[in-house]
């Protein structure tokens, strides 16, 4: 089964002399079924599952237990069967991560029923007895444009907004988006909400002109329109390729750096563990040199 899922990029901080490669590292030395990498965050159970020390940095994996009940599962006939577990046992979902050495870089994947960034906070203060804060903060990027206009293959623009009447008399949109705008208020309509896709052949992509042209009206509406009470337009997401050919993903109103990783589900855990690290590695090593460009350009 394909999966796709997004890719988080984190500075760490912590508030006294540990670092959090001395932290993974003892982690790393206990063995795989010692209770010390067990810690209770909101009901469940955090533990480090995994890793690979290597020499620039901690490829590893972290295990989120639900001890939930854990329901039921069903066939095509509509049979139901409780999910029967005993009580040290829990449904378990697993993130993989990076953690660079050098820049104190975390790279995390984002799986809504795994690991969340603030749980991992309390996870390495209490699994290491940290006495000042863990404080792990997503990198942040300037929204770039120019980014989007040189991507070769956009394949999808997700646009959310609400309707107002003044949108029709901006200028600076293109005539479709005016066109969209008026048939949604034509309508009686409170949102609108636009998506479009390019065809699913390898390769295929939106009409560039179009496409930069459609992006470029709604930040206008944005700009002019939203305030810190009230986002007018609140979803604007293109998703394409890069020169390399990997997923590349830009939410346009928002400054958090993430990308994509697809990969291969498979009912073997040390296999699966393997395809979602090979991606998060591949996520590094593609995104190091611009991250390490943003977090030198914040010093200045």
């Amino acid at each position: 089964m394909h999966k796709t899922s997004k890719i988080d990029f984190f500075t760490v901080e912590i508030g006294d002399s540990t670092d959090l490669e001395i932290i993974l590292k003892k982690l790393h030395a206990l063995p795989g079924d010692s209770g010390k990498r067990n810690e209770e965050i909101n009901d469940d159970w955090i533990r480090l599952a995994r890793g690979t020390v290597k020499e620039s940095g901690y490829l590893g994996d972290m295990m989120r237990i639900s001890m939930a009940p854990a329901g039921f599962r069903a066939n095509l006939n509509g049979e139901v069967v409780p999910v029967n577990l005993n009580k040290d046992e829990g449904m378990a979902e697993c993130a993989a991560f990076y953690y660079d050495f050098e820049t104190s870089v975390l790279v995390l994947q984002r799986n809504s029923k795994a690991v969340t960034s603030s749980q991992l906070s309390r996870y390495f203060k209490r699994v290491a007895d940290v006495s000042g804060e863990v404080e792990i903060k997503p990198v942040l990027r300037p929204t770039d444009m120019t980014k989007v206009k040189t991507l070769p293959v956009i394949r999808k623009i997700h646009i959310a907004s609400t309707v107002v009447d003044a949108m029709t008399t901006m200028e600076e949109i293109d005539s479709n988006t005016r066109q969209v705008i008026l048939s949604a208020a034509q309508a009686e309509s409170p949102g609108i909400e636009l998506i479009m896709k390019s065809a699913r052949e390898k390769g295929a992509t939106l009409n560039q002109a179009v496409a930069t042209e459609t992006i470029e009206s709604w930040l206008k509406i944005h700009e002019d329109l939203s305030d810190e009470e009230n986002e007018i337009v609140n979803k604007i997401v293109v998703t394409g390729k890069d020169e390399a050919g990997a997923t590349a993903e830009f939410d346009l109103l928002k400054d958090r750096m993430f990308t994509a990783m697809n990969y291969q589900w498979v009912p073997d855990d040390i296999e699966l563990w393997n395809n979602r690290a090979n991606e998060i590695q591949k996520a590094w090593d593609l995104n190091k040199a611009g991250i390490k460009r943003i977090l030198e350009s914040k010093k200045d």
